[in-house]
């Protein structure tokens, strides 16, 4: 798979999820950004480290989830209560991550069950 392929596949699955999502690969370089990422300032060809504070990096795994070849997952104290953080490498293109977090940056309503 080419990687105009992928990062089309990617603007089709992640386009318009309201949390930041981004390809980004193992030397932190940003290869493709979603609506939400874009709208905070992230682009391609950016380093992910060089957005906001170097504290927010910490407990980047990005590298873990390479090494390994599968996902990583950390909680963490969101905005809103606990939030999530996925490192995701791509099967065709192994250096790359679907980098993204849920809670963070957006606030869910709990859904009632009737």
């Amino acid at each position: 798979m080419k990687d105009r392929e992928i990062i089309n596949a990617f603007h089709l699955m992640w386009g318009d999820f309201p949390e930041p999502v981004t390809i980004t690969q193992k030397s932190r370089e940003i290869i493709a950004v979603n609506k939400k990422a874009e709208a905070m300032g992230l682009k391609p060809g950016i380093k992910c480290s060089a957005v906001g504070r170097p504290e927010d990096h910490r407990g980047c795994r990005l590298n873990e989830a390479v090494d390994k070849g599968e996902p990583i997952y950390i909680t963490y104290d969101g905005a809103f209560g606990v939030a999530f953080g996925y490192w995701i490498p791509i099967s065709v293109k192994p250096e790359w991550v679907i980098h993204f977090g849920v809670g963070g940056n957006f606030k869910y309503e709990k859904l009632e069950r009737k």
